[in-house]
């Protein structure tokens, strides 16, 4: 080894100085007398030699790069993509459900007003809470379909943490008619939820599909066969809350004055708005939301991020 070659000695304890002790490059030739160019070349050869070693730490069951694809192609602030063992509806919805319950602290703060709407993989994440981040929990649709896989239902549950204040909606989803939804939305209960909408800062957000069908909206009692036809003519493949969207990312408004739930620009205005979902059914209607520019994360299965890619 030459004079002017430093030891593998010298390598580690400049390597040790900077990235354990956290010192910057000037304090460490500070004190060795060295010029910081020196240190620098240091650090390089202790990579080069093996001295320093990385090792990137990702999520268990996480695909950190088609996570991050989804993030740049969408232009989003979040985006998870959850390893399945299967490419199936009924695999999506369980890990989903349980991953997101993990990722809970990461997309809920303290002081965060949470907003949630139906469906079974929120109710899946839901039993998998542990505990809760924030302290006030807005139903931001009303029933759309079984009460046990309602946004009541999730609410529910996760006012049974304690000082976690709740606002649920006791009414369906879809009403018959605009004057009933109206009368409805005249109800204190409701009142007082719906007013709440606009304190939302996070929502996490299940998407329905409507061709393929698997929706709950879209099976409600108040939804006729004529309603149905007619959305599914409009274009109408997926829904978000209540709001109806098409393969162009357009939002279709016939049903809006018969729903008791969040409006397309007041879930816009949420700072954070993030769907949970997945499964070979919901793809196209992920894809539709997330045309519409209404998500700003989704967490969702690896084989469903592939095919958002193009894959």
């Amino acid at each position: 080894m030459s004079a002017s070659q430093p030891s593998s000695v010298q390598l580690a304890h400049v390597a040790r100085e900077h990235y354990v002790n956290g010192k910057s490059r000037v304090e460490i030739a500070n004190e060795t007398g060295l010029s910081r160019f020196k240190v620098g070349r240091m650090l390089d050869e202790a990579v080069s030699r093996g001295i320093i070693r990385f090792e990137i730490v990702s999520t268990p069951g996480v695909d950190l790069d088609l996570s991050m694809e989804l993030k740049n192609r969408y232009g989003l602030d979040h985006a998870i993509a959850v390893d399945v063992p299967f490419d199936s509806d009924a695999a999506a919805q369980a890990a989903l459900g349980t991953s997101a319950a993990s990722f809970i602290d990461e997309l809920v703060g303290p002081e965060d007003i949470l907003g949630l709407t139906s469906g079974r993989t929120l109710n899946a994440m839901a039993r998998e809470i542990r505990g809760l981040p924030c302290r006030v929990v807005v139903q931001l649709a009303g029933v759309a379909g079984p009460i046990q896989e309602s946004g009541l239902e999730v609410i529910r549950r996760l006012a049974s943490f304690p000082d976690v204040q709740p606002w649920p909606i006791y009414a369906s989803l879809v009403m018959s008619d605009a004057q009933t939804a109206r009368g409805v939305l005249r109800q204190p209960g409701v009142t007082a939820a719906v007013e709440m909408f606009d304190e939302v800062t996070v929502a996490l957000c299940a998407i329905g599909s409507w061709d393929p069908p698997n929706s709950l909206m879209m099976m409600n009692p108040a939804i006729t066969d004529q309603d149905r036809a007619r959305l599914l003519r409009r274009g109408v493949v997926a829904e978000i809350a209540a709001t109806l969207v098409t393969d162009s990312g357009e939002v279709v408004h016939d049903l809006d004055e018969r729903c008791v739930a969040v409006t397309d620009e007041q879930l816009r205005s949420i700072q954070s708005r993030i769907a949970i979902a997945g499964g070979p059914t919901k793809t196209r209607a992920i894809r539709a939301v997330l045309t519409a520019r209404l998500l700003t994360g989704l967490v969702t299965d690896s084989y469903t991020a592939s095919r958002l890619l193009g894959g």
